[in-house]
């Protein structure tokens, strides 16, 4: 009974309260929408949480059913409740990546001991001794070794000696990249690339660089470092924006990216980004950011995906890009040109200047998430790509015109008697808003100086790697076939201005090279064993300063052949430590074999790796001694430290190589110099995040 009373109680409380509702806001139907959003019940109200009495199974019978009432408009809400609406769900919206990179080289006898100055002082190759040391027998200024020792009363034997030894060159320097991504939605995104001193050589910078400054007026007595700044203490501003690029993908498997954008292609042998690559080793990051050069390119760029599991998808891509657009009107006729000023935005200059570039590629390529998750399974994985760039220029500036930058900085007309050659830059200015000493305008200047290049290039490239457990097989091939128009070359610059199509030579391009990379993981993958090989066509005649990063030839009608024929791989590609990176800037006319071995201790935060590697060229008469094709060999010894929980490392290697015949260049008397061992010591750290 006590029970029974108690819910007659409850029943008039609760019948009460409604009535009270009703009466002041129309329907008990509006109370309970809004309490909770939507409109849904009131959790532990009657119609949704705790239990009432008569909900185990019990009916009431105490008193008739309360009547519905008649008139509808008082079940329906006051105010209609808009519906929530649905958008796509955005993520975190900021995320950065990057790292902080310090590097303190040093470098012995980088000359190879065959550095032979001409009279003027050019080295006549990009190999040079540092300034300090003069060369034997010669005095100098009182401040190089032979002087120095001199003084102090050493004999002629020593003083050869001694200064012999001072071959070495010593520096750091830093770089902080920031990669940034803002996350827009899930599908769409804007990424950047910022550099902050970029290769900065530490101590570069000092109060007293310019040597008017009132507390530093010589090195002596700098007090502070202060920020590169172009034009002041530096070529670039301490801060650098290298890349802007948007990058949406739509939900039918479209997927566009607009911008400028890292270039990458496979391994990297013709498209590198330089931000390193993944090839599923715990010493990775030390590659990645020990990193030089690196491509971006002006693209837009639309992709398609085929097929629906991401397991096995494909995607089509195609782009078109802006290799170079010529010159801008604020670069040829002056910052009044420049966007906000005279004009609301620059523009390209000219038309049929422009170099113009399209692709069409089809990747089947894991990302290294899946990939890992695959392996895992114990099932090889087989990734594979190809790729074709054709290049197209209608006009542009003879070889040896003037640089389009030469206005900017207001340097002055370079004279043609100084470079006989033609090959560096010759003639007038372009300008930079004012008229030359023979009243030309800027655009006076291009116009005059355009010539017909008619120029096609095409660039195949496959890409193929295969995963099984610890196994790694990389392979990339590419070739450049193609033609242009130039100045004939054995002429001097003399008539740039007034070339005719009949004064015009043509070049074809038939080059190709490939590399292959080999590794297997032994001993539950803490031993591992790699091979490395390369292939790289050469023309007959060396690079211009034997540098094999120029595309021309030292003497270009030396062999009455205008068939380009040397594949220069990508220089953020080659990873040794003297030879392609350092001696000869990257690989071409070579052919090359590296194996080696790494071995990870420490629970895999450290590892030894020790690299072998042997070159030799494909046309001897392109080398700097044109007498023999074995470059030399080169050693390389590396310890590192490579957190597994924290991006980071720190690495100290050795490096020697040892130069063969190919490097044996003749001297004066006709004899040949016979080079010496270059040798490296190089210590790296870096954060990654």
């Amino acid at each position: 009974m006590t029970h029974r009373r108690s819910w007659r109680l409850y029943r008039s409380i609760h019948g009460l309260s409604l009535f009270l509702v009703t009466a002041v806001i129309g329907s008990p139907d509006h109370a309970l929408a809004h309490g909770q959003p939507g409109g849904g019940p009131i959790p532990g109200g009657p119609s949704g949480g705790a239990a009432g009495p008569n909900q185990a199974g019990q009916e009431e019978k105490d008193g008739p059913a309360e009547e519905a009432p008649k008139d509808k408009q008082a079940l329906r809400p006051v105010q209609a409740i808009v519906a929530q609406p649905v958008g796509r769900r955005r993520l975190q919206l900021f995320e950065a990546h990057g790292y902080l990179r310090t590097r303190m080289d040093y470098f012995h006898r980088l000359d190879l001991g065959i550095n032979q100055p001409a009279s003027n002082g050019d080295p006549g190759t990009k190999f040079f001794p540092p300034p300090e040391k003069a060369p034997v027998g010669e005095a100098g200024n009182d401040a190089n070794c032979v002087a120095r020792l001199k003084e102090k009363g050493v004999s002629a034997q020593k003083i050869t000696k001694r200064c012999e030894r001072r071959n070495g060159i010593s520096s750091a320097n830093m770089r902080f990249r920031v990669s940034p991504t803002l996350h827009i939605s899930e599908t769409v995104k804007i990424h950047a690339t910022v550099d902050a001193l970029d290769n900065l050589v530490l101590g570069s910078t000092p109060d007293s660089f310019a040597g008017d400054h009132a507390w530093a007026p010589i090195d002596l007595y700098t007090r502070t470092q202060v920020p590169p700044s172009d034009g002041n203490n530096a070529f670039q501003d301490s801060l650098v924006v290298k890349r802007v690029y948007g990058h949406i993908h739509f939900g039918w498997g479209f997927d566009l990216k607009f911008g400028r954008m890292p270039h990458q292609w496979g391994m990297g042998i013709v498209a590198n980004d330089g931000n390193g690559y993944d090839r599923q080793e715990r010493a990775d990051i030390v590659r990645s950011l020990d990193a030089d050069y690196g491509d971006s390119i002006d693209s837009l760029r639309m992709g398609f995906d085929l097929g629906e599991d991401p397991r096995r998808l494909h995607r089509l891509t195609f782009s078109w890009d802006w290799a170079s657009s010529g010159p801008t009107t604020a670069q040829v006729l002056g910052p009044e040109w420049a966007s906000g000023s005279r004009v609301g935005q620059e523009y390209s200059l000219e038309k049929f200047d422009n170099v113009y570039q399209v692709s069409v590629s089809m990747l089947r390529r894991d990302d290294p998430a899946m990939l890992r998750r695959k392996l895992s399974s114990g099932e090889p994985v087989i990734n594979y790509g190809a790729i074709a760039w054709m290049r197209m220029q209608d006009v542009d500036r003879p070889i040896g015109a003037p640089g389009l930058g030469d206005g900017l900085g207001g340097n002055p007309t370079a004279e043609s008697d100084l470079n006989p050659d033609g090959f560096t830059k010759n003639g007038a200015t372009l300008g930079n808003g004012e008229q030359d000493a023979e009243g030309r305008t800027g655009l006076q200047n291009y116009a005059q100086h355009l010539m017909y290049r008619r120029a096609m290039i095409v660039t195949p490239d496959v890409w193929m790697r295969v995963n099984w457990r610890t196994l790694r097989v990389e392979f990339e091939a590419a070739a450049v076939l193609g033609y242009f128009s130039h100045r004939d070359l054995s002429i001097g610059p003399a008539n740039l201005d007034t070339l005719t199509i009949g004064e015009l030579e043509r070049s074809t391009l038939s080059q190709a090279g490939y590399a292959l990379e080999f590794k297997y993981g032994m001993f539950d993958d803490r031993f591992h064993v790699g091979l490395d090989q390369g292939f790289a066509t050469g023309d007959r005649q060396p690079p211009r300063n034997y540098d094999p990063m120029s595309p021309l030839p030292n003497s270009y009608e030396a062999s009455g052949d205008t068939n380009l024929t040397a594949f220069r791989f990508n220089p953020a590609y080659v990873g040794d430590m003297l030879l392609f990176r350092e001696l000869l800037g990257t690989a071409s006319n070579a052919v090359y074999f590296k194996p080696w071995l790494a071995f990870y201790t420490f629970q895999d935060n450290a590892s030894l790796r020790v690299d072998i590697e042997y070159a030799f060229a494909q046309h001897k008469s392109a080398t700097p001694g044109a007498s023999a094709r074995s470059y030399g060999l080169e050693i390389n010894g590396a310890v590192r430290y490579h957190d597994t929980r924290d991006p980071i490392f720190v690495q100290l290697q050795y490096g020697v190589m040892f130069p063969f015949g190919a490097f044996d260049v003749p001297s004066a008397s006709g004899t040949n110099v016979d080079a010496e061992a270059a040798q490296s010591l190089q210590i790296q750290m870096g954060i990654g995040f």
